[in-house]
Order: C-alpha cells, then sequence, then structure tokens
C-alpha cells in the first residue's frame, strides 16, 4: 500500500492523486497573474494619460484576473497534500454512536440490500441521448455513479456543440439571400446559436461531481427547431432588411464556430480518456452463512459478543463503523413471543492501489496520459485567454470600438480553460478504500419460564432463575470486503465491488456458536464472598443434627448451663 498510517493522530497520507494536475494549475496562476500585473501597467499608462475612464476599464480587467489568478492558487495550495483523519472517509450510510440503537434508511435500503441480493445496482438512463450513450460506451454502466453523471452531461453537452456547429455550417452555406445585410444577419446568427450553446456548456462544466437524471439537453423539439432555425433563419432575418437593428454585439459565425470547436476538443479528450480505461464488470460474491440455534439464555448476549469480535479486529485500533444495532427485545413477563436482532458493522476503510507503476499511482477514472493532454490543453487556453486580455485591454485603452467579439472570446476562453481543469480533476481525484462489510441477523420465537434450583426443606442454599428458551432460532451472518469510492475526501463513497470471506464468516460463526451455547441458563454462586458464606453455613448445618437435644441451641449450650 502506498500510504503512511500515524496511530497517534489517526490521519492517513496518500499519495496525491493530482501530482501532475497541480502543477499545471501553479502554471495557469502564474500566467493569470503575469497577465494580470501588465495589465496593471497598461492602467498605469492610461491614468497618465488623462483617460481616466479607460484606465479604471483596464484596472477592473486586470483585479478580474488577479482574483482569477489568486483563486487558482489557492487551489494549488489545497491539491499539495491529502490527509485523512478521524472520520474520514465518510460512511457507505448514516453512522451510529457507540451507544446508540436504531438504523436508517441508508442501511436498510443501500447496504443490507447489496449484500443480501449480492449485487450492485446500477441506474438506468432517463433520456435518450444517455441511452445512446451507454450503447456507444457499455462498460460505462460499471462506473462509479459521480463519472456517469459526468459523462452523460459531457455527452450530451458535445450533441449540442455538434448540432450547433452543424448549424453554423447549414447556415453558412445557404446564406441569407441578401448581400447588403449578410453582416447583420451573420452577427443575430452567431448571437443567437451563442446563447443557445452556454445553457449546455455550463451544466457541462458544473455537473461533475453529482448525479442525476439526464439534462435533456437536446430533445426531438429542440433538435427540429435548430434545424429549421439553420435552414429558414438566415432568409426571415433577411428579410427584415433596414428593420433589422445592428447587434449589440459584433460577433462572426466564423468566431463562434472556432470557439464551438475549441469547446469540443474538451469533449472528445474526455471521452478518449473515459474509453482508454473503461472498468470491466466488477465481482459481487458474498459470503453468506445461515443457521439453526437452540439456546437457553437471552439472544442480546449474541449481539453483545459480536459487538466484541468486531472490537477485536479493528484496524489499527480505529472503531468500525456502525450502521445498525437493533437488539433483541424479551419481555419475561409474557409466556412467549417473537424477537429480532440485528447488527451492520463496517470496519476501518483501508486507502489502496489498484494499478499504476511501483504502486505509486492511485487508481484514476481515466486514461492518465490523456488527462495529463486535457491538463495541457487548459494550459493552452489560459494562455490564449491572457492573450485576449492583454489584446482587449490594448485596444480599450487606445480608444477602440466593437470590441464585443474579443470580449466574447475572452471570457468563452477563460471558460473553456477552467472546465478543462474541472474535467482533469474530476477524472483524476477520486480515491480507493478497501475495507470488510459484517451483517449479523437472528430472529425467532421465545417461551419464558421459571426454574429452582435446590431443596426448599432439606437445603440451607436454593435460588430459582427466570430462563428464556428459544428453539430453532435462524441466524444468518453475511460477510463480504468491498471495494468503495470517494471523489475527494469529504465526497460520497459508492460501493463498486465486492468479494466474499468465507473464512472470516466461518470463524465468527463459530465463535458466536460457542459462545451462546456454553452459557449457563441457572442462576449459581460464583463470587468469592458467595463461597465462603455458603461454606460456613454448610459446616453449622452439618452440626446441628435432629438427635442432639441442644440442637435447637446450636453453637451456644442450654441456659441451665450457663
Amino acid at each position: 500500500m502506498s500510504y503512511e498510517y500515524s496511530s497517534s493522530s489517526q490521519n492517513f497520507t496518500f499519495p496525491n492523486p493530482l501530482r501532475e494536475h497541480k502543477y499545471f494549475v501553479a502554471a495557469a496562476a502564474f500566467v493569470a497573474g503575469l497577465t494580470g500585473l501588465i495589465v496593471l501597467f497598461q492602467a498605469r499608462g492610461a491614468l497618465h494619460a488623462g483617460a481616466h475612464g479607460r484606465a479604471l476599464g483596464a484596472a477592473l480587467v486586470a483585479f478580474a484576473l488577479m482574483v482569477v489568478a489568486g483563486g487558482l492558487l489557492f487551489q494549488f495550495f489545497s491539491q499539495l497534500r491529502f490527509f485523512f483523519g478521524r472520520g474520514r472517509p465518510v460512511g457507505l450510510a448514516p453512522q451510529l454512536a457507540p451507544d446508540e440503537l436504531g438504523t436508517s434508511q441508508g442501511a436498510e435500503a443501500y447496504l443490507k440490500e447489496t449484500l443480501r441480493q449480492q449485487a450492485l445496482e446500477y441506474p438506468e438512463p432517463t433520456d435518450p441521448l444517455s441511452s445512446l450513450l451507454y450503447y456507444l460506451i457499455p462498460d460505462l454502466i460499471y462506473a462509479p455513479v459521480p463519472v456517469r453523471g459526468f459523462a452523460e452531461r459531457q455527452f450530451q453537452s458535445g450533441i449540442v456543440t455538434l448540432a450547433l456547429l452543424a448549424g453554423l455550417a447549414v447556415s453558412a452555406i445557404l446564406g441569407g439571400g441578401r448581400s447588403e445585410n449578410a453582416a447583420n444577419v451573420s452577427s443575430w446568427i452567431a448571437i443567437i446559436l451563442f446563447v443557445i450553446a452556454l445553457p449546455g456548456l455550463w451544466k457541462a462544466r458544473t455537473g461533475g461531481s453529482h448525479a442525476g437524471a439526464g439534462l435533456n439537453a437536446l430533445s426531438v423539439p429542440k433538435m427540429a427547431g435548430l434545424v429549421a432555425f439553420s435552414v429558414l433563419g438566415p432568409v426571415a432575418l433577411s428579410l427584415l432588411g433596414n428593420a433589422l437593428p445592428p447587434p449589440p454585439i459584433g460577433i462572426s459565425t466564423g468566431t463562434l464556430f472556432l470557439l464551438l470547436a475549441l469547446a469540443m476538443v474538451i469533449h472528445g479528450l474526455f471521452f478518449a480518456a473515459v474509453i482508454r480505461h473503461r472498468m470491466a464488470a466488477p465481482s459481487t460474491t458474498v459470503t453468506a452463512i445461515q443457521d439453526t440455534w437452540n439456546i437457553s439464555v437471552t439472544p442480546a448476549l449474541i449481539s453483545a459478543e459480536f459487538m466484541r469480535a468486531m472490537q477485536d479486529g479493528w484496524w489499527e485500533k480505529i472503531p468500525n463503523r456502525r450502521y445498525c444495532r437493533v437488539d433483541p427485545v424479551i419481555n419475561l413477563q409474557q409466556r412467549t413471543g417473537q424477537f429480532q436482532g440485528s447488527m451492520v458493522e463496517e470496519t476501518q476503510p483501508v486507502p489502496f492501489v489498484l494499478d499504476g507503476t511501483g504502486g505509486e499511482r492511485p487508481f484514476s477514472s481515466g486514461n492518465p496520459l490523456i488527462i495529463n493532454a486535457i491538463n495541457v490543453y487548459a494550459l493552452f487556453l489560459t494562455i490564449l485567454a491572457a492573450i485576449g486580455s492583454y489584446v482587449l485591454v490594448d485596444a480599450l485603452v487606445a480608444g477602440g470600438r466593437d470590441m464585443g467579439s474579443l470580449l466574447i472570446s475572452t471570457l468563452f476562453c477563460w471558460a473553456l480553460s477552467k472546465a478543462a481543469f474541472d474535467v482533469a480533476r474530476s477524472l483524476t481525484l477520486r480515491f480507493d478504500f478497501r475495507s470488510q462489510l459484517i451483517w449479523m441477523d437472528m430472529s425467532g420465537t421465545y417461551n419464558a419460564a421459571e426454574v429452582g434450583q435446590g431443596n426448599r426443606y432439606t437445603s440451607n442454599l436454593h435460588s430459582s432463575s427466570q430462563v428464556v428458551q428459544v428453539e430453532g432460532m435462524t441466524f444468518r451472518l453475511w460477510v463480504a470486503e468491498v471495494h468503495s469510492v470517494a471523489f475527494g475526501k469529504d465526497g460520497q463513497r459508492f460501493i463498486v465491488s465486492m468479494l466474499g470471506k468465507p473464512e472470516l464468516a466461518a470463524a465468527l460463526t463459530d465463535r458466536l456458536k460457542s459462545f451462546i451455547t456454553s452459557q449457563a441458563s441457572l442462576i449459581s454462586v460464583g463470587s468469592l464472598g458467595d463461597q465462603e458464606r455458603a461454606a460456613a453455613s454448610q459446616r453449622m448445618n452439618a452440626r446441628l443434627t435432629p438427635s442432639d437435644p441442644n440442637a435447637a441451641w446450636g453453637l451456644f449450650p442450654p441456659p441451665e448451663e450457663r
């Protein structure tokens, strides 16, 4: 294993999964900060020249660049090392306190059903585009839920981008029909398609760590409307003639085509990384034991011994995660009744490495080489956006006009750079854990009775006990070694595979059965003080015989002898 553990602080030190990514982030922070510093000098020059308004605009751009650089720098600092302290990673379900009784919906519906069914649940696609995605990449269904959600959003956004590129191509080929108004028509077409493209690109960028229903980004009505607009839109806008107002932002279809092509590269690199590192169908075996026990004591003792057995197996003395504790309840005031008990515990999740060279690289959700290509592309977009920011401020200081296209292009490049870094981070920031999940369940019917010990007429020591007789109690045990993943040290953890542990299950069952069948049901004198008093009582009882006339006086002489 490639990790360090400190028993004093109970911290895990992971191999940094973002060790290459963080350097690209640092380089992007340097580029943004350097560009902001240069723009500040541009604002200083404009201020000396007396162009106060232009200097203020340049200063605002410099401030925005400094904020971007500071955000990237703080992101770099947070990625230097990952510590997993006490309580991390999060549990597979809501956890119980050491003395707390109860269960939760997560323990019942997720953990117990997963062990009982010996199968993992894979949510079905909820929209046609997602169905097409899993048809093209069948093994993607086995990926963790966050990766699947991110892939669905990337795929849908990529389809939208392709549709917009096709719409731009159709509009350029067919044209508007009137050359005197072609420039305005082209700008309006670009603006409308740009507005259509923004929501899909934004959702694809922000949906990397969440799963859920599909976006329905390109439904059948939207596709039909896009096709109709691509064919009829230029002609309809050209018919307005001089009534068509000038566009608020001067962006051309060629500029939009280039921006969409840059966005399409991100989607292509993402799927190239995922396809090159797909996950095969995982193992879902679980060791299950079922037995029938006859006992004469309360079955709550089984729960107590189970907890002692679990504590004996604590990894590095770290307490297990307890998700369910339902102790069997026996009411001795009733002659008969039913009981139910259940316990679910997970050993401390231990980090481990699935692949890599020398056990140093943690498993990621994409091909490492292509992920680094995404990082390089993100840095390239950052440099492109920084150049655009410098040219934008230079044009602003020079008093240039019609900078709308330059402004849109610069902002779009910054957004694409952030999206590319998010894609690389989402594919890489994955932590794998191995732990043992154990579920014990018992149920049956009990009969209550009272049993006496000793003769009440001839013995000085007798006792009675309330006993519980359980015939045919059903005992069940499920044990599995689970492989779980979390995206981020505070991210939700998901089970991705299971492996049965027959030796552990058999040993635990034997221990519990041997313990409960060796318990006595009758009350007996057990302490040293009780044993001394019982011995003294027996000696006194032996000296008092029925033939002795002084027996009634015991150890004391009759009154006439005093």
